[in-house]
């Protein structure tokens, strides 16, 4: 850094730096003060707030994984579902490509009776063989079932009883008690029920095995009997009986007459 000249403040002559006196005159002359620049202080930066994640932990970074795992699974499954369902094996519609009507299904054909005002819905596909203001007699697909009401008064057992022993025995024979229906019912009444079995003696005089049920419950004053019958078959059906689901299909959908 270059240094001023030095001028004497009495004669005005020029005075080396470091001279205390001047050379011409001899007047005291004061020490030289230099001026040393303040260093300019910056100031602090401000910290600047922290808007990443910073440090990730292990168990951040497993989670992350285990998500991508789960996205892509779904995201191939979804995948291969779209393009099962676009290429399929199905030959794509070229005519008549519009939607197919389809027939819905049959509706369940209903009796009610006149005299105690229950309702039995059952299979449109049976016949009615009888029917009168107490019951009705249907013929299955395999076989028969028979809805019949009457006053109450009579005990259940005794109106099962009754129903197994009008079978005229020339037609019925070797009838014997199988098994007791547990949770046996009407509708939404509880009843008791047993299944026989009984060789049927057919018009050609050939007796053909069969199994039959009786179900008896009382409700509102009235006595309801439901006797069914069809071809045995112990082997492959619960309690021998083919038809034992649409037969408690009726039981269940069977309506008691309104209070």
């Amino acid at each position: 850094m270059a240094v001023q000249p030095r001028f004497c403040g009495h004669c005005g002559a020029q005075v080396p730096p470091d001279a205390p006196y001047c050379g011409r005159c001899g007047a005291p002359q004061a020490p030289l003060v230099v001026a040393t620049p303040a260093a300019y202080a910056y100031p602090s930066a401000t910290p600047r707030r922290r808007t990443g994640i910073g440090r990730i932990s292990g168990a951040q970074i497993a989670v992350a994984a285990g998500l991508l795992i789960v996205l892509s699974i779904v995201t191939v499954g979804l995948s291969a579902f779209a393009v099962s369902q676009v290429i399929g094996t199905r030959k794509p519609c070229t005519s008549n490509c519009g939607a197919k009507i389809v027939t819905p299904l049959p509706a369940p054909a209903t009796y009610k009776s006149s005299a105690f005002g229950f309702e039995v819905d059952y299979d449109p596909g049976w016949t009615v063989r009888s029917q009168d203001s107490q019951g009705i007699i249907l013929a299955t697909k395999l076989g028969l079932l028979q809805v019949t009401g009457t006053k109450s008064g009579q005990p259940l057992q005794d109106l099962m009883q009754a129903t197994v022993s009008a079978l005229p025995s020339s037609t019925w024979q070797d009838v014997l008690h199988v098994t007791d229906l547990k949770g046996a019912h009407i509708g939404d009444q509880d009843g008791i029920g047993a299944v026989y079995s009984a060789n049927l003696i057919q018009t050609n005089a050939k007796a053909a095995k069969v199994r039959l049920f009786v179900i008896a419950a009382t409700k509102g004053g009235v006595n309801v009997v439901i006797f069914g019958v069809n071809p045995s078959d112990a082997k492959d059906f619960p309690n021998g009986i083919p038809e034992g689901q649409e037969f408690d299909a009726l039981c269940q959908e069977f309506q008691w007459r309104s209070s």
